[in-house]
């Protein structure tokens, strides 16, 4: 019996990072890789497309596990012809690791819920972010064994020579157009805006708004470290309610920085932030500029103790390691 674990090849962004540091921390359990290219599959004939699976799942047999990372960001076709032809195998162990699901990020694919349920449902264990979405699926008909994920971990290693300073600063990673963060940040204060992403025309300019763009991971870890807050956060609707069910890489990226999160209270990692003293729980970023100038610098070394104690499990892989254990575990004892 072999396990598998699928990874999309050609894949960019924070997605085709997410997959691949679940595939390093699983090949450090010993599990094999099944490489899927990121690719147009929706033009190809059923034919074409079912001899390029066969060739995708070469190796795997009877009795084996794979562990399916979802979405595959590839047309629904794909991922309907993958599980047709793993499910075919006999006695063959299902795992999906769902990083996301398409129908809850776009309003445009909503009425492909019904999709995932089934998808889901074919399963024989699910991986999910968070406790929020595992009540979801329940509530949707899913009725699979589900393990949470919970944190995202932190695969680069970064020394600090000392601990996070004190400071009336909020960090945001990430496109401030999707997220509308300067737009909505309060001008009228001496607490800053560090924003690091792309530039958009819409950008609100301030005195105490500023703009440092993308930086690699190793700069950007050496920036955010410096001190202050980091912020997980959107003013869009949409995007804000997924935020209750996924799990956001800026958390740990902050983390990893050493630095106290700022979180909206319907985030999906708000009991983690508030049982671990990881940073503040807030409704809007006015109360949220309000706490951080009112905050005295023994309250900040508090968070920043609580912290200090997260960045072995990051580095290490202990959270993604843990629900693939759990998940394969489960499987044979249930």
């Amino acid at each position: 019996m072999s396990i598998y674990i699928t990874k999309i090849c050609g894949l960019g962004g924070t997605a085709g990072k997410g997959q691949q540091l679940v595939a390093n921390e699983a090949k450090k359990l010993g599990i094999e890789e099944i490489r899927i290219p990121y690719y147009d599959y929706f033009s190809e004939s059923r034919e074409e497309l079912s001899k390029r699976i066969d060739g995708i799942l070469t190796g795997v047999s009877e009795n084996d596990t794979v562990i399916l990372q979802s979405p595959t960001w590839n047309y629904p076709n794909f991922d309907s012809a993958l599980i047709g032809h793993l499910k075919a195998i006999d006695n063959l162990q299902l795992v999906i690791f769902v990083h996301d699901i398409r129908a809850m990020m776009f309003p445009i694919e909503a009425e492909s819920m019904p999709f995932y349920v089934e998808l889901f449902n074919i399963a024989d264990s699910l991986i999910v972010p968070s406790e929020n979405m595992a009540q979801y699926l329940k509530e949707k008909g899913v009725n699979t064994p589900m393990v949470i994920q919970h944190l995202w971990d932190f695969d680069n290693h970064v020394d600090f020579n000392q601990a996070s300073n004190y400071g009336n600063r909020i960090s945001f990673i990430g496109d401030d157009e999707k997220f509308m963060i300067s737009t909505n940040f309060p001008t009228n204060s001496d607490t800053s805006l560090e924003l690091y992403g792309r530039k958009n025309e819409q950008m609100e300019q301030a005195n105490n708004i500023h703009y440092h763009g993308f930086l690699d991971e190793y700069s950007l870890l050496q920036e955010l470290q410096k001190g202050g807050f980091g912020l997980v956060w959107s003013e869009d609707e949409q995007v804000k309610n997924y935020m209750h069910y996924c799990n956001s890489y800026k958390v740990s990226t902050y983390l990893q920085a050493g630095i106290p999160l700022i979180v909206h209270n319907d985030i999906s990692c708000r009991k983690l932030v508030e049982d671990n003293h990881w940073g503040i729980v807030v409704n809007s970023l006015e109360e949220a500029v309000q706490k951080v100038k009112e905050m005295s610098e023994e309250e900040y070394r508090s968070y920043i103790d609580a912290i200090s104690s997260i960045k072995y499990k990051l580095e290490n892989g202990y959270y993604t390691k843990k629900s693939l254990t759990d998940a394969i575990y489960n499987l044979f004892i249930c």
